[in-house]
């Protein structure tokens, strides 16, 4: 017995529970990673091919130096500091879903420590602990965890540095380390710019007011901000003066001739005062009524913190809103108004892109969860026995949902991350064709840009082959333009190349004679090749 007491008395309970969350929250992450969801999102791969490029060759996938800011589709681009971080995955792994989902589970996992760390700060170890179990459960950070967004990286890097600007009050280095995340927020999405200036500006306010900071360390810290952020302000500059593209020897801010990103801006609607109310509308059924959103952000019935949650999101918001007024400890106080400021900036950007989904207005969850377990823990406080209802009901819904992601959601995403396609195309690639006719019919009919990216992927299509550059890149003869031909094929395919391999919808299979032709289907897609290749 006296061993037993002496045993006990070395364990932390609490550090044994802190680790037990924490474990729980990565396992559950793990299941299943990287291959569910199933398929690949195209916006997803487009950051992974361009960051094979960067890897073998400091370009994007169309020879442009170190962008600070990437052409992606051409007529919309697309940040850029997802596929910088994915860089060191690809040299390990290769251009594969592991190399590509990797970075962003990383970054999420960071953004729970960051979270954790705020709210341990201003609120104390039982409220970060309550924290840590609504994000090891929550929908929403489950869901953008495993799939790779570049937009989705925002939330985690504004967290970081708000967490190392809180830390600041007491070890100013931290303020300096802030800037950094607060820096590299802006290469993560383009919304951040209508956000983060504005945030740090009335923070700085805040904080110089209050005695927090002094000049001196608000001038380092906008130094470090912009030594971090200044080629994405250049381009952005340059973009929207229409001035020509500027090439440094570290970075290149380019011009884009095509850009259709501003029509999503509440300020170039032709109707802004009509524009507003169905922002707001979007708002209010995407955030607080948890409404269905795109698959790929909401399973039905979940929402994106469970149904139940937004009485809890309210208290808590009332809550810190009272620290930010009433808080003696003055550390404490100003934390509890920068949150608020989080809050409110993080609705405006809701007012302020049109139509808002899941992805779009990412950057209120965090704040939405720290408000719910700040809400919920003040229940639990006040009323013990409300802690068994809030963990058999918040049990429930997380088992119901974990069940419907790993089954019937699964098999529904494939569809819309083309899983039969990117099936196809793999087995297509085990057949080395002189010319591949692969069908633009993919997103929608004639979307050969989706089309070309995926096959980039799956057939690991080097940079500068792709460009044209270097046709020994992949040991051909033949441009990349003429083997990769993203169009229905002609309609005799005998004067087609014999070596040629099709990647069709599989509605127009009979097309190919099987006396011809191998004909293997994936789904909604077939792949024809001449039975003369099968042979070799």
């Amino acid at each position: 017995m006296l061993i037993i007491k002496r045993l006990e008395s070395k364990i932390n309970w609490k550090t044994a529970f802190l680790f037990l969350i924490a474990y729980g929250l990565i396992a559950v992450r793990l299941i299943g990673f990287p291959q569910i969801p199933g398929g690949i999102n195209q916006d997803g791969v487009m950051g992974a091919v361009d960051a094979k490029a960067l890897a073998e060759y400091g370009t994007d996938r169309f020879g442009t130096f170190m962008p600070a800011h990437f052409e992606a589709w051409g007529y919309g681009q697309m940040s850029v500091l997802l596929s910088y971080l994915t860089v060191p995955f690809i040299k390990i792994f290769g251009l594969t879903k592991l190399a590509m989902r990797l970075p962003m589970l990383i970054a999420s996992l960071a953004g729970v420590a960051g979270i954790y760390g705020v709210v341990k700060k201003l609120f104390g170890e039982k409220t970060a602990m309550t924290v840590l179990l609504f994000l090891a459960i929550n929908p929403w950070h489950f869901m953008q965890s495993r799939w790779a967004l570049d937009c989705n990286l925002f939330p985690h890097m504004f967290v970081l540095g708000l967490y190392f600007l809180i830390s600041g009050f007491n070890k100013k280095r931290n303020l300096y380390l802030s800037m950094i995340f607060f820096g590299l927020c802006m290469y993560c999405y383009g919304v951040s710019f209508y956000m983060v200036p504005f945030f740090l500006l009335v923070s700085c306010i805040l904080l110089l007011v209050q005695k927090k900071v002094a000049w001196k360390e608000v001038l380092l810290c906008l130094l470090v901000y912009f030594c971090i952020s200044w080629p994405i302000y250049g381009t952005m500059l340059i973009n929207f003066m229409k001035w020509e593209t500027v090439k440094l020897p570290f970075v290149t801010m380019q011009f884009f001739a095509g850009n259709v990103r501003s029509a999503d801006i509440l300020f170039f609607s032709e109707n802004i005062g009509q524009q507003l109310v169905n922002n707001f509308k979007s708002l209010l059924n995407v955030v607080f009524l948890q409404k269905d959103d795109l698959l790929w952000n909401s399973i039905h019935g979940f929402g994106t913190m469970y149904k139940c949650s937004m009485p809890f999101v309210i208290l808590g918001a009332v809550s810190v809103l009272i620290g930010a007024i009433k808080e003696k400890d003055s550390n404490k106080k100003v934390g509890c108004q920068l949150l608020i400021c989080f809050w409110i900036f993080s609705l405006l950007v809701g007012l302020m892109i049109n139509y808002v989904n899941v992805n779009r207005i990412n950057i209120i969850f965090y704040i939405h969860i720290i408000f719910a377990a700040v809400g919920i823990y003040f229940v639990v406080r006040k009323w013990r026995i409300t802690l068994y209802i809030i963990v058999a009901a918040y049990s429930i819904q997380s088992v119901l949902f974990f069940n419907q992601y790993f089954t019937t959601w699964a098999e529904n995403i494939e569809t819309a991350f083309y899983a039969d396609f990117v099936d196809a195309l793999t087995y297509a690639e085990g057949y080395d064709g002189d010319c591949y006719y692969i069908t633009p019919d993919t997103q929608y009919e004639g979307a050969w840009n989706v089309s070309e990216i995926l096959t980039l992927f799956v057939f690991d299509v080097d940079a500068k082959y792709y460009q044209g550059i270097d046709g020994l890149a992949e040991n051909r003869n033949i441009t990349y333009r003429d083997r990769f031909r993203y169009s229905n094929p002609p309609e005799n395919l005998y004067t087609s190349p014999e070596n040629t391999v099709y990647v069709v919808r599989s509605n127009i299979q009979d097309h190919f004679p099987k006396e011809q032709f191998c004909v293997t289907l994936f789904g909604d897609y077939a792949v024809a090749i001449p039975w003369s290749m099968t042979y070799q």
